[in-house]
C-alpha cells in the first residue's frame, strides 16, 4: 500500500487587533473663516440716524478667510470588539489664523451723502487648537474606518479701530474694541487608519471645527454729547484635512 505524505497546513493568519494606547503627530491644511457681525446701539442723545444704521452695521461686518498649515501631536486609546472599535483621542495643534480687513468709505450715504466718511480696521487671529473626541469605527484587518466627534478649544482674538465723520456728531468719531478668550466649540468628521505593522499606524482625517462666537463692544467718542456703542460678534469655523503617524504600545 502506498503511504501518503502528511500535508502541512499554513498557519492561520491572526487578524490585526486595534486595542491599545497610541501617540503620534499630524500635519495638514486648515481652511478657516471668520465672520464678524456689528450691531450699532444709539445712546442718549443718539449719535446716528436710524436710516444710516444698516449701512454702518454692514460697514463693520466683514468676512475673512485663509488657508494655513496646521500641525501638532495626538494621543488616544482604542478598544476592539469583533470588527467594531471605540476610542478616545485628544490632540493639540499649531493653528495660525491672522487676518485683517480695512474698510473705507461713507456709511452715512443716506443722510450725509456729500461729506460723511468712515474707516474701520478689523483683525481676527488664533494660534492654537485642541480637541477631545470620541471615535467609533469598523475594522477590516489592518484598516480602520471611523467617525469622530467631540469638544474643540482654541484661543480667539478680535480687535478693531474705527474713525468716522457723521451728520449728528461734532468732529471726528473714534472707537476701539478688543477681546481675547479661549473658546469652546465642537469638532466632527471622519477618517481612516492603516496599520503597517503591529506598532506603526498611518492616518488620514477630515474635521469640521466650530468655535462659537466671541463678543466685544466699543464706545464711540465724539466732540458732542451724542453717543453710540458698537457691538461685535465674531464666529470662527475651520475645515481641516490632515495626515498623521502614530506608535501603538
Amino acid at each position: 500500500m502506498a503511504v501518503k505524505a502528511p500535508v502541512s497546513k499554513a498557519p492561520a493568519m491572526i487578524p490585526f487587533n486595534w486595542t491599545g494606547f497610541y501617540v503620534g503627530g499630524t500635519v495638514g491644511a486648515a481652511w478657516t473663516k471668520a465672520d464678524v457681525d456689528m450691531t450699532t446701539v444709539n445712546g442718549t442723545p443718539a449719535l446716528y440716524s436710524p436710516l444710516d444704521i444698516p449701512n454702518l452695521n454692514a460697514f463693520g461686518s466683514p468676512s475673512m478667510s485663509a488657508t494655513n498649515v496646521i500641525f501638532g501631536g495626538k494621543a488616544g486609546y482604542n478598544q476592539q470588539w469583533n470588527n467594531f472599535v471605540l476610542g478616545l483621542e485628544g490632540d493639540i495643534s499649531w493653528f495660525h489664523f491672522d487676518q485683517t480687513v480695512n474698510n473705507a468709505g461713507n456709511p452715512f450715504v443716506v443722510t450725509f451723502p456729500g461729506a460723511g466718511s468712515g474707516t474701520i480696521s478689523t483683525n481676527v487671529k488664533t494660534s492654537w487648537l485642541a480637541t477631545i473626541r470620541g471615535r467609533a469605527g469598523f475594522a477590516v484587518d489592518h484598516w480602520l474606518f471611523y467617525g469622530t466627534a467631540g469638544v474643540a478649544f482654541a484661543d480667539v482674538k478680535y480687535s478693531n479701530v474705527y474713525r468716522g465723520f457723521s451728520p449728528l456728531g461734532s468732529g471726528f468719531e473714534n472707537e476701539t474694541a478688543s477681546a481675547s478668550q479661549t473658546k469652546i466649540g465642537w469638532a466632527a468628521g471622519g477618517g481612516v487608519d492603516y496599520a503597517i505593522d503591529p506598532h506603526w499606524i498611518l492616518s488620514a482625517e477630515y474635521l469640521h471645527v466650530y468655535l462659537g462666537t466671541l463678543s466685544a463692544s466699543g464706545l464711540v467718542t465724539t466732540g458732542s454729547p451724542s453717543t453710540a456703542t458698537l457691538n461685535f460678534s465674531t464666529k470662527v469655523t475651520s475645515d481641516i484635512a490632515r495626515v498623521g503617524a502614530a506608535y501603538r504600545f
